[in-house]
């Protein structure tokens, strides 16, 4: 079972997503908070797999909100629930540590499938930001460079593309966890899941692949 810890504050969201939750196989709610000092407490507590927060609570805003609990959570996950403008809040979320941006509107038909994902190793966002988030990525290293997997490049989620980064940029396996917010052994799903999507045989040809792609498409990451 996964621990699923809630934290709105409204009570009728709250109860909602416990509603909708029952329904999700092998997650358990483990509690739920109304404000962000109650979920840290309940955070360090009950040390969930899963939060899901709102931004707005009362004692805390916007991406205030997401880098404490982003923080808190550690190698553990994360998905923002909210009625903030996903264009202007959503890759800001994922950026501090969030592994999905879920607005309200859509919770009853893609709650589900964003726990799932997230809890998989994966993230969620909508089709329109993640649409935003790919065509950035494709025409920052489009122009002029050799033209890489850029069909592989489409099947792979954000998490897998932030992994491929950091390898390019010499990271191991436990510090690209540790920059990720994510478990080890999390980290080795996702390079097993890029070395079967771009049909590397090992993880030598893994980092080679990496190296030589960002290489010859001209830029790096910010490792501040």
């Amino acid at each position: 079972m996964h621990s699923v810890l809630i934290i709105d504050d409204h009570d009728i969201v709250r109860l909602g997503l416990e509603t909708l939750l029952a329904h999700v196989p092998r997650v358990s709610v483990v509690g739920s908070a109304a404000s962000l000092r109650e979920g840290l407490a309940l955070v360090e507590r009950h040390r969930p797999d899963l939060v899901i927060s709102d931004m707005g609570l009362g004692d805390s805003e916007g991406l205030d909100t997401v880098r404490a609990l982003a923080q808190a959570q550690a190698g553990r996950w994360l998905l923002v629930l909210t009625m903030q403008d996903e264009m202007l809040y959503g890759e800001q979320a994922l950026a501090l540590g969030a592994d999905g941006f879920l607005m309200k509107n859509a919770v009853q038909e893609q709650l589900r499938p964003a726990v799932l994902a997230v809890l998989q190793g994966g993230s969620w966002v909508s089709p329109n930001l993640n649409a935003r988030l790919m065509n950035r990525h494709l025409r920052r290293n489009a122009a002029g460079r050799k033209p890489i997997g850029v069909a592989a490049d489409a099947s792979l989620s954000l998490r897998e593309l932030q992994v491929l980064e950091l390898l390019r940029a010499g990271r191991t396996t436990k510090q690209i966890a540790a920059t990720l917010h994510l478990s080890v052994r999390t980290v080795d799903i996702h390079r097993a899941n890029l070395k079967r999507k771009l049909g590397l045989r090992s993880g030598a040809e893994l980092i080679a692949f990496a190296s030589n792609r960002v290489a010859a498409r001209g830029h790096g990451t910010d490792d501040r």
